[in-house]
């Protein structure tokens, strides 16, 4: 099975081929264990979904950059995508109040604006389809803001992504700086990414009228 070569830190084929970007995914781990603990055992199903994913992202990460297949390529971008997906109707839900079908109609038109940039995967070094998830994050925090709902933790994480997004596109340009590249900075800030998301969805007891709304 041939190997994907995608990242500036890849050194030649097998285990070892990408150590630090390898290695830099047990953040992501580290991630769901803190919010498992410290979001409790009674946390609802839908949060729950979401540590479950960024466990699977953090696993499924690893296993692309240890053995850089096609298949181990699905590992790593379907979670990824499931969590978006679940994160945008969890909030569309629960924080803004929409109804079972608007819902389902934004995050329809979500899955096919990140599809739709998958078709130019060399543009940004192929960060151009996660610019719907940065564009629906900081239209989130903005609203976030404005509704006065603290602490505020969808912009920072707005904020964190843009960064994040900018050290996987230039893994490549930066080889000759950096050997290793940029792309492990893409997982340890998106750990916190992930964190304060997941932070910020309302529980079912804790969903209500939302502000502004009768």
């Amino acid at each position: 099975m041939a190997m994907l070569d995608l990242y500036c830190e890849r050194v030649g084929p097998g285990l070892l081929g990408e150590p630090w970007n390898s290695v830099s995914n047990l953040a992501f781990l580290a991630s769901a264990a803190w919010l498992a603990v410290h979001l409790g055992p009674r946390v609802d199903l839908g949060v729950r979904l979401l540590i479950g994913l960024i466990a699977a992202i953090g696993l499924g990460s690893t296993l692309f950059h240890s053995l850089a297949t096609g298949g181990a390529l699905l590992a790593d971008v379907l979670p990824i995508l499931l969590f978006q997906l679940t994160f945008l109707a969890l909030v569309l839900r629960r924080q803004l109040g929409l109804g079972v079908a608007p819902t389902a109609g934004l995050v329809g038109l979500f899955l096919l604006a990140c599809l739709g940039a998958r078709v130019f995967p060399v543009v940004l070094n192929g960060s151009l389809s996660y610019l719907p998830g940065l564009a629906v994050l900081s239209l989130l925090g903005w609203q976030e803001w404005r509704s006065g709902r603290r602490p505020l933790r969808l912009l920072p994480a707005a904020a964190l992504f843009s960064l994040s997004l900018v050290c996987r596109s230039v893994d490549q340009w930066a080889c000759p700086v950096l050997p290793h590249g940029t792309h492990a900075f893409w997982h340890l800030l998106n750990a916190l990414v992930l964190t304060l998301t997941v932070l910020a969805v309302p529980s079912r007891r804790q969903t209500g009228p939302v502000p502004g709304r009768p």
